[in-house]
Order: C-alpha cells, then sequence, then structure tokens
C-alpha cells in the first residue's frame, strides 16, 4: 500500500522536490515519468494535469498548481481550453 501524498515523508514530495529543482531536460523527463509511476498515473494533456493535481497536494505542490492554473486562464490561452 503506498503513503497518501499529502503524508509527510511521502516519497512522491522528494520526487516533485527534484523535479523542481532538475537543470537538464533529461533530468526534468525522468523525475516526471517517476513521479507519474510513483502515484500510479497515466494518461496524458489535462487528465494527466488534474490527476497530479489531486494526488500531490502539498505546499510546494500547490503553489505550482496556482501558477498555471493562472497562466492557463489568461485570454491567450481561451481561459484553458487552447493549451
Amino acid at each position: 500500500m503506498s503513503v497518501p501524498a499529502d503524508e509527510p515523508g511521502n516519497p512522491a514530495h522528494a520526487i516533485f522536490e527534484r523535479f523542481l529543482r532538475a537543470g537538464e531536460c533529461r533530468e526534468v523527463l525522468g523525475c516526471f515519468e517517476e513521479l507519474c509511476q510513483q502515484l500510479c498515473l497515466q494518461g496524458s494533456g489535462l487528465q494527466l494535469y488534474h490527476g497530479l493535481k489531486a494526488a500531490l497536494n502539498y505546499w510546494s505542490a500547490k503553489a505550482l498548481w496556482s501558477k498555471l492554473d493562472k497562466k492557463a486562464g489568461h485570454r491567450d490561452y481561451d481561459q484553458g481550453t487552447a493549451c
């Protein structure tokens, strides 16, 4: 049984922090793939985004979700339908 994503010491938190700090594309992609595997997430696009947002709900991730949601709501992205 896996540890809930909002519980302290959750491995998903450590993977997410490595993802945020990754400096090379290969490292970013590797961390993202590892994070999706850890959280048992599949899919792409908005489906994957909403799955990540629901599964990874702690302060560092919430800050990113807030920024992404604000950006997606901009008129250049048709309030989130174009991205």
